[in-house]
């Protein structure tokens, strides 16, 4: 979830952030082997504690550890047939996607959204950029929410959302879950777009900020060692 604080002093530049997810994208989709992988896991951790966010930061090493851990346990176990194949094909998406979800916690848990919309300005990007992209991250969180509210409503009417009902009753689930978030969705998406309207984001005009925004030289030593990592790590 986006922050709304006003001080970046002691920290990375959203831009930065931004850069570390999309080139940690590029990484995990190309990246065979798994100690480059568990590696960046690390290394995106550590940034992660940097940021003030030390136990999601030593939460999210230790899972994906462990999540590493099995797929190295999988290689070396003879499983045959479809189920083997389902198997192994989880585990590899687990070891993609733990990276990007590490780069994801970075970006998201430790950026106020004053400071992305700056940010934005900064690098000059059209606005028909700009509010899809905030609207679209402020949905994230949004229907987190949203879906701990219709668990707690199925909860209630003795519906529980488990294992065994989602294999024997799968038609209802979908019909318990999935209609009442879509139509929470749909809401939701429409008073967002209005509240970034409110807010002049589509005014055409720079808006003043309480936040200033700035790259500093551990942003440039962090993209470049980063960026440099993730190109060896590919190559070897």
């Amino acid at each position: 979830m986006f922050l709304d604080n006003g001080s970046t002093s002691s920290r990375l530049d959203p831009r930065t952030k931004l850069l570390i997810l999309i080139v940690t994208a590029v990484f995990a989709g190309r990246c065979v082997t798994t100690v480059p992988a568990i590696i960046c896991t690390v290394i995106l951790g550590v940034l992660l504690a940097f940021e003030g966010k030390v136990f999601s930061a030593l939460k999210g090493i230790v899972l994906a550890l462990i999540f590493y851990a099995i797929f190295d346990g999988a290689q070396t176990t003879e499983l045959s047939g479809i189920f083997g194949a389902v198997y192994h094909g989880l585990l590899l998406l687990v070891r993609y996607f733990c990276p990007i979800l590490m780069a994801l916690n970075l970006f998201t848990k430790t950026t106020g959204m004053g400071e992305l919309i700056a940010s934005f300005q900064k690098m000059k990007l059209p606005t028909g950029f700009v509010i899809p992209f905030i609207v679209m991250i402020r949905f994230m969180p949004t229907v987190n929410d949203e879906w701990n509210g219709i668990r707690k409503a199925m909860m209630f009417r003795g519906i529980e959302f488990n294992l065994k009902n989602v294999l024997t009753k799968p038609a209802l689930m979908v019909e318990y879950i999935m209609v009442p978030l879509l139509f929470s969705c749909v809401a939701l998406m429409d008073e967002l777009a209005s509240s970034a309207m409110a807010r002049g984001l589509d005014s055409g005009k720079n808006r003043s900020s309480y936040v200033e925004v700035k790259m500093t030289m551990a942003d440039y030593m962090v993209i470049i060692l980063f960026v440099a990592f993730c190109v060896v790590g590919i190559c070897i």
